[in-house]
Formats: structure tokens, C-alpha cells, sequence
């Protein structure tokens, strides 16, 4: 996992350091760091990394908004970007709309490492599987769907 570039967009402080250390325990080098959804978009425009993990709760601009205009981007790298989606709200209506809006997993707070390393390895698995498929370069992912996900 040492090649991996993970962007994390949380607006608190604290899960950022959180998610730096077990990214970091896990071999990943290269962690960003944003603080809203706003700046989230900036990075992943500038840094293009592998993964998102994004918050779903966040001011000015939420993960949802975060979604939707990652989604509609016109740069096919940027727009196909695995996003897993952490949320202390893990009622189905919340799961349904982030897989609407093209999440590839969920995480519910609080985070464990053992659940956070499963779910970076379900969006990698869905990268090569996508890659192996297809005949021209694809993007990085599949966007999620509403059946897809799994209620924990």
C-alpha cells in the first residue's frame, strides 16, 4: 500500500490525525489533508490521489456536496476517484443518498482499522477487476451503488 495516495476531507481536526495514523500504520506515505468538502476539491484536482475518504457532516460544503461535484467533474480521473464515506449517521436513508451520489463504500464512526483496511481493499479489488474488463484505460472505479452497499 506504500504507492497509495489517500485524500482525507473531515472537517475535524482530530479524525484527520486519526485517519493520518492508521493511514500511516497501514504504509500509506502519502496522506492529504482538507478540512471541507471546498478544499477537499481543490486536492483532488492538484494531488489526484488513489482514495478519498470523505465526511458526510461537514460546513461549508458537506460530503454530499463534496459528491456531487466530484461526480460531474470533466476530467475522468477526477471524477471516478474512489470515495469512501465515513459517517457517525449511518441510518439507511443516509447510506442510500451517499450511494446515489456515487460513494464506492461507507464506514461508520466510530472507525476501526480492521473495517478501514477491508474497505480500502474492496475499492482496490474494484479498480483491478474494472481494469481487467475493460479494453481501454478505465477510471479508477466504479461508482456505488444503492444494492451494493452493506449495512453494518
Amino acid at each position: 500500500m506504500s504507492d497509495l495516495s489517500v485524500l482525507v476531507i473531515d472537517d475535524n481536526t482530530h479524525m484527520r490525525s486519526l485517519f493520518r495514523a492508521i493511514l500511516g500504520g497501514f504504509g500509506i506515505r502519502r496522506v492529504y489533508e482538507a478540512g471541507d468538502g471546498a478544499d477537499g476539491l481543490a486536492m483532488m484536482v492538484d494531488r489526484r490521489p488513489d482514495i478519498a475518504i470523505c465526511d458526510w457532516l461537514m460546513e461549508p460544503l458537506s460530503g454530499a456536496e463534496f459528491l456531487t461535484i466530484l461526480r460531474k467533474d470533466s476530467d475522468p480521473l477526477v471524477s471516478t476517484t474512489p470515495v469512501i464515506l465515513v459517517s457517525a449517521d449511518a441510518r439507511r436513508q443516509v447510506v442510500l443518498e451517499a450511494a446515489r451520489l456515487g460513494i464506492n463504500e461507507f464506514l461508520a464512526k466510530p472507525v476501526s482499522p480492521a473495517t478501514l483496511y477491508q474497505r480500502i481493499l474492496r475499492v482496490l479489488t474494484a479498480s483491478m477487476g474494472m481494469a481487467q474488463a475493460a479494453t481501454a484505460p478505465p477510471p479508477r472505479a466504479a461508482r456505488g451503488r444503492a444494492e451494493d452497499v452493506v449495512f453494518l
